[in-house]
């Protein structure tokens, strides 16, 4: 999963380190662009009702 920097919009910036437990999944980012850090949490159940 790729997000986009919050600071200078860079697009598809790919997680940097993940962590998983259960159904949830938190993914660190770095931008390659202004170096910027962010982290973010998903609950994978709600992309696989997206999916469906």
């Amino acid at each position: 999963m790729s997000d986009n920097c919050p600071c200078c919009l860079q697009e598809n910036v790919a997680p940097v380190a993940e962590n998983s437990r259960g159904r949830q999944v938190s993914h660190l980012y770095q931008c390659p662009t202004c170096g910027h850090v962010w982290s973010t949490n998903r609950d994978l159940g709600a992309y696989e009702q997206d999916a469906a």
